[in-house]
């Protein structure tokens, strides 16, 4: 799938309109008296803002803007980031890991099944070596997917392929 270049500005009116519904949300559970709620989607949000940072002091910048905004070019798409990051010096492997995402959502999002959610775990930790596990939920067409060009970078351990989920796990060589 082809995408143009997002910009500076689509960025802001997207990171904007996600804050608002974000603030509203908050206030909805406020002004219902349900803080407990709102004190949860505080922590949700400030938890993601600190896996932003985090994914960034690693040296996966290129990575971390992909996923952060793949989900605006990708709208049949919920992508779900989490991280466990320990160790610096992830640099090397940042291009080709956002390379390799990309080309594994081109792949199969023609595939997907507008209908149903189809929601993209990524989990990045480094507490010994790097360690990305990716797994799709949701339908699509029959696929595999094959695409092992690391060049020595990243091994690719597979661990599931069905038509409703994708799971696989990739190791930094070092």
């Amino acid at each position: 799938m082809e995408h143009n270049e997002i910009s500076v500005n689509e960025i802001l009116r997207h990171l904007m309109h996600d804050y608002l519904n974000q603030m509203h949300l908050i206030q909805m559970n406020i002004d219902m008296g349900r803080t407990d709620e709102a004190k949860q989607l505080v922590r949700k949000y400030s938890q993601k803002c600190s896996q932003f940072f985090d994914i960034n002091n690693v040296g996966l910048c290129e990575t971390n803007e992909w996923l952060q905004t793949a989900s605006w070019i990708y709208k049949n798409l919920t992508i779900e980031v989490n991280a466990t990051l320990l160790n610096r010096g992830a640099e090397k492997y940042d291009s080709p890991l956002k390379d390799y995402l990309e080309r594994f959502v081109e792949a199969i999002y023609p595939l997907l099944r507008g209908y149903q959610e189809q929601v993209l775990r990524v989990h990045l930790n480094s507490n010994d070596i790097l360690e990305i596990q990716v797994e799709l939920n949701g339908e699509w067409s029959s696929y595999t997917w094959i695409d092992e060009s690391f060049k020595g970078l990243l091994r690719v351990e597979k661990e599931k392929n069905t038509e409703s989920q994708i799971k696989f796990k990739l190791f930094a060589s070092e």
